[in-house]
């Protein structure tokens, strides 16, 4: 059954809502789990725990939050983990080893430093394995070296083993699933996106919503990126009966034609830009009610290496609009041979009862025209520190995009989880206990997610 076919939270109350949709990570999480931790970590409080009647999924459950002289605020949850089947350890080292494999792995990529260190680690343990089994070998011949291993190897081996197992077929295979497009992985992949589309859909049809953000974590950020890509389409199209002046429409087509032609103190002044866009699409009967994006950690960082497919690279992707860019990359006219375009936002005809009017459209990959993206990451340093799976996306998504480092300044209890990898890549709404403070060149993750929000 449809949104429109049933009752609605907040239907018939009189006031405008907010809506935002939260995108999980990878890993077994479980229903509303992400959901409540993401409310209790930014101390959203009161938030009332309610049906959530526009999912499907009877396991999940709404957060809304009510502020004095502000429109309430219901957080739904994307949740998608039960369509991740489990993989093989060899289909994931496969996958890993084929992404390893390529050069730009190495050069220029923001794990590039970490991944010198463990190969360097990987080859210390091998020249010291290589010369056990000389030295034992010399001492007591072949025999020796084959019936006596190093007692605390063969432990260390038989410890690793299920952790390992269960990190590579329960964890790290949600992303290789959802990062190959090969023939077995296809099912999940659609049933993901199609569930996303669906839920945007929903939120739209609803009719109680006049804003929409999309907040995606990890893995949750390429989902995020490819629901609202897949989206769009849909909800980009005026409406005839509201069709009229798009002043800003137009001067957005040539004031920022160039994706890559923004300077970083320019980014605020084009999201103002980008905001009153919005407002007039709306004004124009544009159904598309999402006004930001947000990406925590998103591995979108590395979208050369994990978006270049054998058929067409990252590039040439964006080139063709099939993946977003931010600003929107202007249309390629296949006729020219000269690679010259089009604006990003195009004329026209509406037509109806005989009728004919002009209207501006955004191409299909003009949805960070009127869609504002802001991302967060915990810079990488010292090699171990920070998130390495994040980092900043201007550079491969547009300039348009703006880039948050941000710091934690809560206490780790006990202190043995700050030598725990990736430990930054959990902590984006981890909860403060004590004072915020400042740090050179970053903001604090907790006070900017709410800000971003609008939930301060």
């Amino acid at each position: 059954m449809r949104a429109g076919q049933r009752p609605v939270a907040g239907e018939g109350d009189g006031r405008s809502r907010r809506a935002v949709v939260l995108i999980h990570g990878i890993g077994e999480q479980r229903p509303t789990g992400t959901l409540r931790g993401f409310v209790d970590g930014l101390g959203l409080q009161p938030a009332w725990s309610k049906p959530d009647r526009i999912s499907d999924n009877l396991e999940l459950r709404r957060m809304s939050v009510y502020r004095r002289g502000e429109a309430p605020t219901d957080l739904y949850e994307l949740y998608w983990a039960h369509h991740a089947p489990e993989s093989s350890p060899t289909q994931v080292l496969s996958w890993a080893a084929r992404l390893l494999s390529r050069r730009r792995v190495w050069r220029g990529s923001p794990v590039a430093p970490l991944l010198t260190l463990v190969a360097l680690l990987a080859g210390l343990a091998l020249a010291a394995a290589v010369t056990i089994a000389v030295v034992t070998t010399w001492q007591g011949g072949v025999r020796a070296w084959l019936s006596s291993p190093p007692f605390w190897v063969s432990l260390a081996v038989a410890l690793l083993q299920p952790a390992v197992r269960h990190l590579l077929t329960r964890r790290i295979a949600d992303a290789e699933r959802y990062l190959t497009p090969d023939p077995p992985n296809i099912a999940a992949r659609n049933a993901i996106r199609a569930e996303g589309v669906e839920l945007l859909c929903r939120l739209h049809d609803a009719g109680i919503y006049d804003q929409v953000v999309v907040v995606g974590h990890s893995l949750g950020s390429v989902i995020g990126y490819d629901m609202l890509r897949l989206f769009w389409d849909e909800a980009r199209h005026p409406t005839f009966e509201k069709a009229g002046p798009q002043p800003e429409a137009e001067s957005f087509a040539v004031d920022f034609a160039n994706p890559l032609g923004l300077h970083k103190g320019e980014v605020e002044i084009f999201q103002s830009r980008q905001h009153r866009l919005w407002r007039e699409q709306r004004a124009r009967g544009v159904p598309w009610l999402v006004t930001d994006f947000i990406t925590l950690g998103s591995p979108l960082t590395h979208g050369p290496l994990i978006l270049d497919t054998p058929d067409a690279s990252l590039t040439r992707r964006q080139d063709d609009l099939e993946l977003p860019v931010c600003p929107p990359m202007p249309s390629l006219d296949p006729a020219e041979v000269d690679d010259d375009r089009d604006a990003a936002f195009y004329r026209a005809v509406l037509r109806k009862g005989g009728q004919e009017r002009e209207a501006l459209v955004g191409n299909h990959g003009a949805l960070f025209g009127p869609t504002r993206w802001t991302n967060l990451y915990f810079p990488v340093r010292m090699v171990l520190g920070g998130d390495p799976v994040g980092g900043q996306l201007a550079g491969v998504f547009g300039t348009g995009i703006r880039d948050v480092a941000v710091h934690h300044s809560g206490r780790l209890r006990p202190w043995w989880r700050r030598l725990i990898p990736l430990r930054a890549h959990t902590a984006y709404w981890a909860p403060l206990d004590r004072p915020a403070r400042q740090r050179p060149g970053t903001a604090e993750a907790v006070p900017t997610l709410r800000h971003l929000l609008g939930l301060d």
